[in-house]
């Protein structure tokens, strides 16, 4: 309709009702091909974005397709360009003056940060957002991320992850037809032993967002849990491919996923990216257990000493009562963390919080050192 025509954004944007337009253009050299594309706010018509690629013209519909997938994943997603730029128009607005979605896109932007302080925050925000709209499915899913990592930190995990399920659960009943809401409910199954359904789900996403970063670092993060390990390395690698400005909370799955197939150097190469204040309970394990399977024996020694220092409860057992594991994965952890020197047992006051906790042979004989 538009095509070479000097029509203003703003009035393209008017009339299709976005508030973004992508505009492009494509250039044929010889055997070569040029494309520009450029995202433009409507409102202000400030250019938010712009890339170019240049490539052979042997297969242009796996060039386009190459673009297309850059494109959504770079623009679209929880650390997209289009909700960055709705995250700063909602910082320069009153709270009181905040919509439903403006709370929402604080909320994940506080879910990005990764610390535990910020899980909190994120809480609140979120749920201010389904006060304001109830029926915004979205928000539910970001629910869903933010109590499930809460309990990651240890925070009352047989709580939080009940409410997680609940999060989920709506989520999908809301919008049958988001990826993102089918991948989380997939995760809560997982989280729940019901690897089944927990695949059923993670594929249902797949198949609905084949192309979503997003979604396939999700899967990544289950991939070993299904007996998948060397999937779940190869599937990092198209991740950054089709996103090379992968987020911060995806750094630490991909460092999961090396671990669990036993590259320890990468694993540790992907923590590296990561701050201190961001680690878990698992990404403390993951961090200390490569160092000690790397025969790294002082630093992982300081490593556990100062896991315990912020995490007291850390112990071998606390990570094998962590839910959504495999037998497998659990026996990974408890033979890297035991070369760490971790300690054994969890606590009387730390197994009260358990209503079934798992215990090691050692522990249960009290002959742990």
């Amino acid at each position: 309709v538009y095509k070479g025509k000097p029509v203003d954004v703003r009035q393209i944007a008017a009339a299709l009702h976005v508030g973004y337009v992508l505009e492009g253009s494509i250039q044929r050299q010889g055997s070569r091909v040029r494309i520009n594309a450029q995202l433009i706010e409507a409102a202000s018509g400030n250019h938010l974005w712009s890339e170019r690629w240049d490539r052979p013209d042997q297969d242009v519909f796996a060039v386009q397709t190459e673009i297309a997938e850059q494109v959504t994943n770079r623009l679209g997603g929880g650390a997209g360009l289009i909700q960055e730029t709705g995250r700063t128009a909602a910082k320069r607005k009153r709270p009181e003056n905040l919509n439903a979605y403006e709370y929402y896109l604080l909320g994940t932007e506080k879910i990005e940060q990764m610390t535990q302080a910020d899980m909190v925050e994120a809480i609140r925000l979120l749920t201010r957002a389904i006060e304001l709209d109830p029926g915004l499915a979205r928000a539910w899913v970001e629910l869903y991320h933010s109590h499930s990592l809460l309990a990651s930190y240890g925070v009352s995990p047989e709580s939080e992850r009940k409410v997680a399920v609940e999060a989920a659960e709506r989520a999908v009943r809301l919008d049958p037809s988001d990826a993102e809401a089918h991948a989380v409910l997939g995760m809560s199954f997982g989280e729940r032993g019901d690897l089944t359904r927990a695949k059923g789900e993670l594929d249902t996403a797949l198949r609905m967002a084949p192309g979503s970063a997003e979604i396939l670092t999700f899967y990544v993060g289950w991939a070993s849990t299904f007996g998948e390990p060397e999937r779940g390395v190869k599937l990092v690698d198209q991740v950054i491919r089709l996103d090379p400005n992968y987020p911060l909370w995806a750094t630490g799955v991909f460092a999961y996923a090396y671990f669990m197939s036993g590259r320890y150097e990468d694993a540790l190469k992907m923590q590296a990216r990561m701050t201190l204040e961001t680690y878990n309970l698992p990404k403390w394990s993951i961090r200390c257990g490569s160092l000690a399977a790397l025969g790294r024996t002082e630093d992982a020694t300081a490593c556990v000493a100062e896991a315990i220092k912020r995490f007291p409860d850390l112990t071998i057992e606390a990570m094998v009562n962590e839910p959504g594991f495999s037998e497998a994965e659990h026996l990974r952890f408890i033979e890297t963390m035991r070369k760490a020197r971790f300690p054994a047992c969890m606590s009387p006051e730390t197994l009260a919080k358990f209503a079934k906790p798992q215990r090691l042979p050692e522990c249960e004989k009290g002959t742990a050192n």
